[in-house]
């Protein structure tokens, strides 16, 4: 997956969820776990895919359109700046969710209580933000002149196993399991899998581990951003392509 373009966000946020609702709804047909599973899994998985590529395409296209160093000249830090845009990305992100949520009703005939959406979408506003701060932590790379794409990929497929959206943590061998449980994205998954469930007590305590998770991540790469903006300045990469 490569940056992306204004021309772009249509296909990730609907072309690009439908087809891959389509596959993993028919794999819920053969494999060992229902469709339901799948697509609400792989719905909110496809959120990742603004927080992570979005998030380090911000940067990107500040250098490639020679702005950055004027960006990072003013008076407001540059680590605040770009966790704003990268909170907008994330938050689009459920645009995609709740599309291919809404796909999958139509498509697979899901029954999924109409109560219980919106404690899904809680749960997604949630991930979103945290996802957010993995993201930003991600594009530290682009900011020093480097190209994120294989690193931001790796992750972005990484989350389909270890964060529980193709498969349970309980069924991962153990040192997955751990990972998973310290990556944004697991604990919000499994709340937006409750809230359709209709357990909607099971929700807060998810989405308050969510939360800690995404805020311990945005933190780390409030810095981590901090200190790349400083060792860019020091190396002239500031406009390195």
């Amino acid at each position: 997956m490569g940056w992306l373009r204004p021309q772009d966000y249509a296909i990730i946020m609907f072309v690009e969820p439908g087809v891959q609702l389509l596959f993993f709804g028919l794999l819920g047909t053969f494999g060992p776990y229902d469709t339901e599973f799948y697509v609400v899994g792989n719905a909110v998985r496809l959120m990742a895919t603004s927080a992570l590529f979005g998030t380090a395409s911000v940067i990107v296209a500040e250098r490639s359109q020679g702005t950055l160093t004027a960006l990072l000249a003013t008076p407001t830090p540059a680590a605040e700046t770009f966790y704003g845009r990268a909170l907008l990305q994330g938050v689009s992100g459920i645009l995609t969710g709740v599309f291919t949520l809404g796909l999958g009703v139509v498509v697979f005939d899901l029954d999924l209580s109409y109560d219980a959406w919106g404690w899904a979408l809680l749960a997604m506003i949630v991930t979103a933000v945290s996802l957010s701060g993995l993201g930003l932590l991600l594009a530290n790379i682009s900011l020093l002149g480097t190209d994120p794409n294989l690193v931001l990929n790796i992750v972005f497929y990484s989350l389909m196993v270890i964060t529980g959206a193709n498969f349970p943590l309980s069924d991962l061998p153990a040192p997955l399991a751990m990972l998973g449980e310290i990556t944004p994205m697991t604990h919000g998954l499994e709340a937006v899998r409750r809230a359709l469930d209709g357990d909607s007590a099971g929700v807060l305590p998810l989405l308050g581990q969510e939360l800690a998770v995404g805020a311990f991540f945005g933190l780390v790469a409030v810095v981590a951003l901090r200190r790349a903006e400083i060792r860019a300045r020091r190396t002239g990469t500031l406009e390195l392509m």
